[in-house]
């Protein structure tokens, strides 16, 4: 049994250095097998066409100021440089599309093409040059397509700056009160409603904070049809920034569902003088994402089966601390124990919904997340890590 828990405990160990040394240039190897709620990934070490399937259906590289690069991510990886000449509005973009979409062209590159996504989270990592001045205004939307004859939307949920080096949220509606899309073009802002704006806290774009990675998460739920319960928020190296609920995105509408996004290098009123930014590090997912965070709990796999039933398991990060979250359990009790059997958390599960635990406060090392149910299932997944 000894040598069988050291077995495991070197196993574990070279995990988690991977996780410290190198997730941030490999985060995106085998992700479909690693992470089945994620939509998309790219860390941009893959050197071939931006544009391809399973990749972004369009690329601004505005005459090479917005282009891949080795050593500029995080970590020193593949990241993508964005240059602004000084006066510049606009330095490229990247569009990605997803889920079911009635536009061909955006379609084209066949990312989950069957699926509606009515909740998106979505994360990217963010860096300033050293020096940095102003406050872009344009960093990323999520949005619904809704023509195949053209771009027109039926929400906007924006990812803008403020005028003092904030990020803000702008989400916005262009369905009316019957459920019909009322927008005929690609930011139609004629006939789009705005649901309220909120910036974060962060000053984000001060020139104090340049020259070091934030991560940014965003998340965007569509409202149920009929019910005001939409929502958008965004998170900054795991504490939240801002939040808008009770969105009426949508109304009735329901043919189509998040199917974009954007990110993007507009400055509307221009950059003062030559910079640059950097991107790395994009996730799309279903379920909360966190950062690439040296001490996080990683679990060993996502999901595990009680009685023919499939339990997700999945750790992030959320205002500083790292959550264990367990989903489709039934009644049950949950328990954490080190490799020697100890017990050191446990407590109820909640029956078909969703149990949290914070691990933030347990210490350096390995562990065995179990969930023993009242059918008598019982679920077991490795944790590496911790604080």
């Amino acid at each position: 049994m000894k040598e069988f828990q050291r077995y495991w405990y070197i196993a574990c160990c070279a995990v988690f250095c991977i996780f410290n040394s190198a997730m941030a240039q490999n985060e995106c190897q085998n992700w479909q097998a690693n992470h089945s709620d994620w939509i998309f990934c790219d860390d941009f070490e893959d050197t071939g066409s931006l544009v391809k399937p399973g990749r972004y259906f369009e690329y601004d590289s505005n005459a090479g100021d917005f282009v891949p690069k080795p050593g500029l991510g995080v970590n020193g990886s593949r990241g993508m440089q964005v240059r602004w000449q000084a006066g510049e509005v606009g330095a490229g973009s990247i569009k990605l599309s997803f889920g079911r979409n009635p536009n061909a062209y955006m379609n084209k590159q066949n990312i989950r093409p069957t699926q509606d996504f009515r909740e998106i989270y979505y994360r990217m990592y963010l860096k300033m040059q050293t020096g940095w001045q102003g406050s872009p205004a344009k960093l990323s939307r999520a949005t619904c397509f809704t023509s195949a004859n053209d771009w027109r939307q039926a929400m906007i949920a924006h990812l803008w700056s403020d005028d003092s080096a904030h990020l803000l949220i702008d989400p916005a509606s262009c369905v009316n009160a019957a459920g019909v899309v009322q927008c005929t073009t690609y930011n139609d802002f004629n006939h789009l409603t705005w649901l309220g704006n909120k910036s974060g806290i962060t000053p984000l774009f001060a020139t104090s904070n340049s020259g070091k990675w934030f991560c940014i998460e965003a998340h965007v739920k569509l409202n149920d049809p009929g019910v005001a319960n939409g929502v958008q928020e965004f998170w900054i190296d795991g504490n939240l920034e801002a939040r808008r609920e009770g969105l009426n995105f949508v109304g009735t509408y329901s043919d189509y569902a998040i199917n974009a996004v954007f990110f993007e290098n507009y400055w509307n009123a221009g950059s003062p003088v030559q910079q640059e930014r950097y991107f790395d590090n994009i996730v799309v997912s279903t379920k909360p994402i966190g950062c690439l965070q040296a001490g996080v709990m990683v679990p060993e796999g996502k999901y595990g089966t009680a009685n023919d039933r499939k339990i997700t398991i999945t750790v992030f990060r959320r205002n500083g601390k790292d959550i264990l979250e367990i989903r489709n359990a039934i009644a049950g009790r949950y328990h954490i124990v080190t490799l020697t059997g100890r017990r050191i958390a446990e407590g109820e599960v909640a029956r078909n919904g969703r149990t949290t635990v914070d691990l933030s406060e347990i210490p350096f090392g390995i562990y065995f997340a179990g969930i023993n149910a009242v059918d008598g299932g019982l679920v077991e997944k490795r944790l590496v890590g911790g604080k």
